[in-house]
């Protein structure tokens, strides 16, 4: 048992640097990688410490389909190859400690090539999932599509962060990819006001979707008053509409609804920490109603929406 641990860590796709400098520094410590299983579990064995070895990974899925040659290629140069997870290759090689960081790559342009490749095989595919996927759900939830309840604005806020943390990576991405085009092409024109194009996309697409959020969330009606009840105008009900009113035995409540639409109603009177004398919703089809008030009290009249538009009318006769 003392001679074999795992340590769970998360490093993102663009801090494949840190993760070689985390397996050099494990190394040196005594602890020599041999395996990483998902999600994210470096498992070690113990070794003599104080060694200086270099890890380095790579990404080319060309290399990994050719492998007996694509090892061949960084063995001749004295790397070994440990194995291969998720598209990357984990590579090491005792390092002599003369050279402050000693890569696989010839030059920038072997590693620019490299991220490309991580691109194609990695980003990709992330971009698809994000805009086929995560953002039509999400603006479908938010839309009130799927029914409501808690359920639904679980998931709405659960994919809004998704969207943010996928944007978040994007982020991180496109600013690594332009660091490393800046290097390798610094005469190239045009390369910061590609990147400048695609941080302002970053940014309004995260400008839309907290904007999305807010306007779904928000109550925009009105309450009228009147000497026999009140009337709620709705342009969009999230919320709830509370009235009180003192009511004798045998007085009524007429509601009535006019061009109301909407995900869901909840109509409750009552007197407050008594069983209601009405409770329903528009889940059970409820209509146009009359509730009778069987004895004398202060009732409330409560009225909440989730995304309705139209008019309320509350009678008391």
């Amino acid at each position: 048992m003392g001679n074999k641990k795992s340590v769970f860590k998360i490093f993102t796709i663009c801090q494949y640097q840190q993760e070689e400098e985390y397996l050099s520094s494990m190394h040196e410590k005594g602890w020599a990688l041999k395996k990483v299983t998902f999600p994210g579990f470096y498992h070690f064995e113990k070794c003599e410490p104080g060694r200086k070895v270099t890890y380095r990974l790579d990404y080319n899925q060309e290399g990994i389909k050719n492998k007996s040659e694509y090892i061949t290629l960084f063995s001749d140069c004295g790397w070994e190859y440990l194995f291969d997870m998720v598209g990357y290759s984990y590579f090491r090689k005792e390092s002599d400690g003369s050279q402050e960081r000693e890569e696989i790559f010839c030059d920038d342009s072997s590693r620019l090539d490299m991220m490309k490749r991580v691109f194609k095989g990695r980003i990709i595919p992330l971009i698809i999932l994000f805009v086929c996927c995560i953002l039509p759900q999400f603006f479908l939830n938010v839309q009130g599509y799927g029914g409501g309840g808690i359920v639904q604005e679980t998931l709405s806020v659960t994919l809004m962060i998704l969207a943010f943390v996928y944007l978040l990576i994007f982020s991180a991405s496109a600013y690594q990819f332009y660091l490393y085009e800046k290097r390798v092409l610094p005469e190239k024109a045009g390369v910061t006001y590609k990147y400048c194009g695609i941080a302002v996309l970053i940014l309004s697409m995260l400008l839309c979707i907290g904007t999305c959020f807010y306007l779904s969330k928000r109550s925009v009606y009105s309450v009228s008053e009147r000497a026999d009840g009140f009337t709620i105008e709705a342009e969009q009900l999230n919320g709830s509409v509370v009235m009180e009113y003192d009511l004798k035995k045998g007085d009524c409540i007429a509601v009535e609804t006019s061009g109301y639409d909407g995900l869901a109603l909840y109509i409750c009177i009552g007197e407050e920490n008594k069983e209601p004398a009405f409770f329903g919703n528009s889940y059970g089809e409820m209509g146009d109603f009359t509730v009778e008030i069987m004895e004398d009290g202060h009732y409330q009249i409560e009225c909440s929406g989730r995304k309705g538009k139209g008019v309320i009318a509350f009678d008391i006769k």
